[in-house]
């Protein structure tokens, strides 16, 4: 790398970690001027907009590969990254090359800054948004499929036109953004139903599903839902995968995927439904080849994803109770029971109810924290009663010591989970893998209120 193109990518992370502070808006005003100043390009593009609570990602990584595998180029925008922020933005797959990635961040940060009189300031979000978008569009992408950030409404992805609106399984996160109630939350996530959008939804909350149902005939949209208009059945879960049978207005058997559990198979249904409702309104030819397929190869790393076996050793990124309660269904399903579990939480999060729920079924606990500020003290996960009831509890207060430990105390036929916060599997995951702890430097973790 030349010396110049060294200094301008060192300009440019450090724009990228002075706009982190500016937190989460609620308002789409400044990314509507920003995509505005570059001509509105989001409007060129077909896309696929997931929204949700629970399995919006799983989703969105479902879609794309489905629609990857039909031979359509497909963007895939998702959020947060485990350990490069360049894994947001990935066409077929392919991470947005480093070099194209900060040349954007340096135009762009020119473009809405450098305006005279009415700078446009962008939080970390927006940006990326902002970016990816341009990027999409520099590469004629066929479709985007979208996953937003929190919420819907007043998501930086809510620029988008959302042709296929997706929303997923409904709970209780993000209260202080999005709401204490499951109505309150299911009407922000609702916000990305636009004029002109088709509606698929798998929330089985009967609350949050008249949310939505309102939302779509307000404005007249139409709807597909998870039990009336597509389902699945036959579902079989094992430590390779997850089968199930599909009916909507196609019906495919033995469907697999590579992901574990079967909340996935939930997941996969609403993912072909949303494809095959995308596929008619745009023409697009998507053959149950391309489904199965798509659904053999999709990647979703730290979902229930095995990285040893002796021990065995799963990462699982749940970070609320209904998506802990899933993951413990999955493992039950699979027989498996919890020797060592490693948990790290975020201190906004319910991390409360979250150890009710899973210290109780583990044999031996590690405390740790991921390298980030906004993570939770070990000492104040000790304090729990469910914590100070275990006979064998050990606080580790880096994340490569807790991985360390569990090894050496975990006998090689037992299981090691480690759960609690996508931060704390990304951080696992850069330890595994490459050696180092995470790098949340470029995460998008901010500790203020929300502003306007």
């Amino acid at each position: 790398m030349r010396s110049d193109e060294s200094g301008s990518q060192k300009t440019a992370h450090d724009y990228l970690l002075k706009i982190q502070s500016r937190g989460w808006r609620c308002s789409l005003s400044e990314i509507a001027r920003a995509m505005k100043e570059l001509g509105n390009p989001q409007e060129k593009l077909t896309t696929l907009h997931i929204a949700g609570t629970n399995g919006k990602g799983s989703v969105a990584a479902m879609c794309a590969s489905i629609l990857q595998s039909a031979g359509l180029k497909t963007g895939l925008f998702i959020s947060p990254h485990l350990i490069d922020v360049r894994e947001r933005i990935t066409i077929d797959g392919q991470k947005i090359p480093e070099e194209r990635f900060w040349q954007l961040v340096v135009e762009l940060s020119h473009r809405f800054e450098d305006m005279n009189s009415d700078p446009i300031e962008l939080t970390f979000f927006e940006f990326l948004t902002a970016l990816c978008v341009e990027y999409f569009v520099s590469e004629a992408v066929d479709v985007m499929v979208a996953e937003t950030g929190m919420g819907g409404r007043f998501d930086a992805t809510n620029i988008l036109r959302s042709d296929v609106a997706v929303i997923t399984q409904i709970g209780l996160d993000h209260t202080a953004q999005l709401g204490d109630t499951v109505d309150k939350v299911a009407g922000e996530k609702a916000g990305i139903i636009k004029k002109g959008s088709s509606v698929v939804s798998s929330a089985n909350d009967p609350i949050a599903m008249s949310v939505i149902r309102n939302r779509a005939y307000e404005i007249g949209c139409s709807l597909a839902e998870l039990g009336r208009d597509f389902s699945f059945s036959n579902v079989s879960v094992s430590l390779s995968g997850t089968a199930f049978d599909y009916d909507g207005t196609r019906t495919l058997k033995a469907v697999e995927t590579n992901l574990l559990g079967s909340h996935q198979a939930e997941n996969a249904a609403t993912a072909i439904a949303a494809c095959d409702v995308l596929g008619h309104m745009h023409d697009l030819q998507i053959d149950d080849i391309d489904i199965l397929r798509g659904l053999q190869r999709v990647s979703w790393p730290g979902r229930l994803e095995i990285v040893s076996r002796k021990p065995l050793m799963i990462l699982d990124c749940a970070h609320n109770p209904s998506a802990t309660r899933r993951t413990l269904q999955s493992l039950d399903e699979l027989g498996l029971r919890i020797d060592t579990l490693i948990y790290s939480s975020s201190r906004d999060k319910d991390y409360r109810t979250i150890a009710s729920l899973l210290f109780p079924r583990a044999k031996r606990l590690i405390l740790t924290r991921y390298g980030n500020e906004r993570a939770c003290n070990p000492e104040t996960l000790l304090a729990l009663p469910e914590a100070r009831s275990k006979k064998e509890v050990y606080v580790r207060h880096r994340v490569s010591e807790a991985i360390e430990l569990a090894k050496e105390i975990t006998p090689a036929d037992e299981t090691i989970l480690v759960i609690g916060s996508i931060f704390l599997v990304g951080d696992v995951l850069s330890w595994l893998k490459y050696g180092v702890e995470g790098d949340f430097s470029l995460a998008g973790l901010w500790q203020q209120s929300p502003k306007g």
